[in-house]
């Protein structure tokens, strides 16, 4: 298993939590999803690492402002697609090569794909489903599962941010939406996209 993190003093504790719960030689990567020199670098150690990719769970995201797109500071949606849409759709192609067949690659999107006011993140989230689903066609042939998972509402720094006023004590933990993600790299298929809420009522 291959971890990335744009602070690489982040990877430490969460490789630990990894190997304590039986991940056995989990491996961290430090990685900028702005910096396509990084992106390039860490596909390719992560490759070497791991011989080939069997599940490609891509989960970085920057919220950005909840504005209006006519009130958008251009810079900051610049910011916001670099990460989670260019950033994104680079890693993904750099490792395509060694993506096993049959194998998955999940894209986290937001149910504030397309939502008015949500601004950057909103036009980037769509634009990832739209990705999903052009792989999803472009790699049937090897039969590669693409499947956009939204989670929902989880306890995280970005809820808390995108709502400053909710209770994180209301919300989710992350661990709670695990199971369809489990799936998938076990070989469900969902479709194009999934609810987490819905996979785990099912």
């Amino acid at each position: 298993m291959v971890v990335t993190a744009t602070a690489s003093s982040r990877l430490e504790g969460t490789l630990t939590r990894l190997r304590e719960r039986g991940a056995g030689e989990a491996h961290g990567i430090g990685m900028d999803l702005s910096a396509p020199a990084e992106v390039d670098a860490a596909a390719a150690e992560a490759l070497a690492v791991l011989g080939r990719v069997d599940v490609l769970v891509n989960n970085a995201s920057l919220l950005g402002e909840r504005l209006p797109l006519a009130d958008y500071p251009l810079e900051l949606w610049r910011q916001v697609m670099e990460v989670n849409l260019t950033g994104t759709f680079a890693l993904t192609r750099a490792l395509l090569a060694g993506l096993a067949d049959e194998g998955a690659i999940i894209n986290v999107t937001s149910g504030a794909a397309g939502r008015a006011g949500w601004g950057a993140y909103s036009v980037s989230k769509l634009a990832l489903e739209g990705v999903t689903g052009m792989l999803r066609d472009e790699l049937a042939d090897r039969r590669i599962r693409c499947v956009a998972v939204n989670p929902g509402p989880v306890r995280t720094q970005m809820r808390a941010a995108a709502y400053p006023r909710e209770d994180p004590a209301t919300v989710p933990r992350p661990s709670t939406v695990v199971e369809v993600f489990l799936a998938i790299a076990a070989g469900a298929d969902p479709g194009l996209r999934v609810d987490a809420a819905q996979w785990v009522a099912s």
